[in-house]
């Protein structure tokens, strides 16, 4: 990656709770002092990555980080890049854009590079287009992120696939979850994990059920993540809600399909994660996860909210032992491309040209 050890960078996020974004921010976090890059984590005081990032030796500065046009923390943003010569600071959501923008308006010299995390074009009123061209550089999570971004001129957007650490994926032990719920190694596992939200289509998987159970009727469902599952939970009485749970690595070993049933999905973490573990992945042809999945090959594809379609695609994986083991080696193959360390090679050559070109 060349020389690493004089750059300074301040990663800001903003938010509270604790998702893949801010999973994301705080492993990128972690593998940059592993590579030598001095880091500094701009965040909230009470929030779940502050207190994630505290027990990891992460560098803080907390501050209330309100709003887009919090001018208070983003001047505090701007002194402590000079005062602690600052080169880089690299912002994750859309408020965080903006501060970052505000910051440089205090400390020029300061480069800002944004991750557009989400589906969706930018707004593109003046006052937007005035506040991006302090930008210096754009990472967008996925192709379809940028074909997205019509604000910023192409050659001013990088895609970089957000990584994970493979290897923990593939070294999870087996059977954790089986044990928890009482299972027979016999009894299939499919299930969901990540947030619990409308938009990630969980009431379309739970629709899908009764026609899974008839195919394959020695079958236990899970989801697992946080978010209101009370009115999933009306919905069907066979699934196993896990909650919020840290041994995701466990969870995907013992699941004989992963579903990932989203409206739309800018990457789909959860779908590498499962792809890591050796899980076939069923997955709506959606946004990023058409990028990640070759139907037939690394997991199969379905339009999104259709429980018929995605019912045909588990059954096809419960019962057939040659394509689950095809999807299983031909995802594991394909997740070695999204290894976290291929991401912090690419997030640092993009660090590298912007201070290069001064």
């Amino acid at each position: 990656m060349g020389k690493t050890t004089s750059m300074k960078v301040m990663q800001i996020n903003s938010m509270n709770f604790w998702r893949g974004g801010e999973a994301h921010v705080f492993m990128l976090c972690q593998q940059l002092m592993l590579a030598g890059i001095s880091v500094v984590l701009a965040c909230r005081d009470k929030s779940a990555i502050n207190q994630k990032a505290r027990a990891a030796n992460i560098p803080v500065l907390t501050l209330p980080l309100r709003n887009a046009l919090d001018i208070k923390s983003a001047r505090a943003i701007a002194n402590y890049c000079r005062d602690n010569s600052i080169d880089i600071i690299h912002a994750h959501t859309g408020r965080d854009y903006w501060l970052a923008n505000l910051a440089k308006l205090f400390n020029p010299k300061v480069k800002v590079i944004i991750t557009r995390h989400r589906l969706g074009p930018f707004k593109n009123t003046p006052l937007h287009r005035w506040a991006y061209k302090k930008v210096d550089r754009v990472i967008a999570v996925s192709q379809a992120v940028k074909n997205a971004i019509t604000v910023f001129p192409s050659e001013k957007i990088t895609v970089i696939y957000n990584g994970i650490e493979t290897e923990k994926f593939l070294a999870a032990p087996a059977g954790t979850l089986r044990k928890e719920l009482g299972l027979s190694a016999t009894t299939r596992i499919v299930g969901m994990v990540g947030r619990v939200h409308p938009v990630k289509g969980h009431a379309t998987f739970l629709r899908s059920i009764p026609e899974i159970l008839a195919a394959n009727p020695d079958t236990a469902f899970i989801i697992a993540g946080g978010g209101d599952i009370s009115t999933l939970q009306g919905m069907n009485g066979e699934v196993h809600f896990l909650g919020a749970r840290s041994n995701i690595p466990e969870i995907m070993k013992d699941l004989n399909v992963l579903v990932m049933a989203s409206q739309r999905e800018a990457f789909g973490l959860v779908t590498v994660e499962a792809m890591a573990a050796g899980t076939p992945v069923v997955a709506t042809n959606t946004g990023g996860t058409v990028e990640i999945i070759t139907d037939g090959e690394t997991g199969l594809l379905f339009p999104p909210g259709d429980p018929i379609k995605l019912a045909q695609a588990v059954i096809k994986v419960l019962t057939d032992d040659k394509l689950a083991e095809r999807l299983k080696q031909g995802g594991l193959s394909a997740a070695k491309r999204y290894n976290i360390r291929n991401m912090l090679t690419s997030t640092c050559s993009i660090y590298h040209e912007v201070l290069a070109k001064g």
